[in-house]
């Protein structure tokens, strides 16, 4: 059984938790708000093909008071990031369909900007704008291999194998 809303969709969950786990705020901040950015599109598309506020329809009566006692609390790890907490809200208000598809539009992306993150974490740099911009313009327009040559041409090869071969022995988060 789910106990987190946003595991009803295990792309979403893993969007959720790459976003908790970028150690840089800055790179954190650009993944929030691109993440609010697609949200509020996916919603405006979903709401275009089904001719139906979905706000009203994917919040649900069931939502309401999880949203007031979220709001009350104030206890989770993104109530005292603004951006990520505003992004939170978008993705808490998405159907499982827009959450479906704003997991796996960044997925991909988010994941190379958490390398690029813990890159600039290490080496106590940092994180460029233009960078992080050039591995998101790549990722979502040519895909994942074009963007992690990317990335690699601005971290390296052997930085880059190791990061990753780090993150696919961890045990799941």
């Amino acid at each position: 059984m789910n106990r987190r809303w946003y595991d009803r969709e295990p792309v979403c969950s893993n969007l959720i938790v790459q976003l908790k786990n970028i150690q840089q705020p800055i790179v954190q901040d650009f993944c929030a708000k691109m993440l609010i950015h697609f949200c509020e599109r996916i919603r405006k598309e979903l709401a275009a093909q089904d001719k139906v506020s979905s706000r009203v329809k994917s919040l649900g009566v069931n939502a309401l008071p999880s949203l007031y006692k979220a709001q009350s609390q104030r206890n989770r790890w993104y109530d005292h990031l603004p951006e990520v907490q505003k992004a939170v809200g978008q993705v808490y208000t998405l159907s499982h369909q827009g959450l479906s598809i704003v997991g796996y539009k960044l997925g991909d992306t988010f994941g190379m900007l958490q390398i690029y993150a813990t890159v600039c974490h290490q080496l106590e740099q940092t994180p460029s704008q233009q960078e992080m911009t050039n591995i998101t313009m790549t990722a979502l327009q040519s895909g994942k291999s074009e963007a992690e040559d990317t990335l690699v041409s601005i971290i390296g090869q052997e930085l880059y194998t190791n990061l990753t071969e780090r993150q696919q022995k961890k045990p799941g988060d």
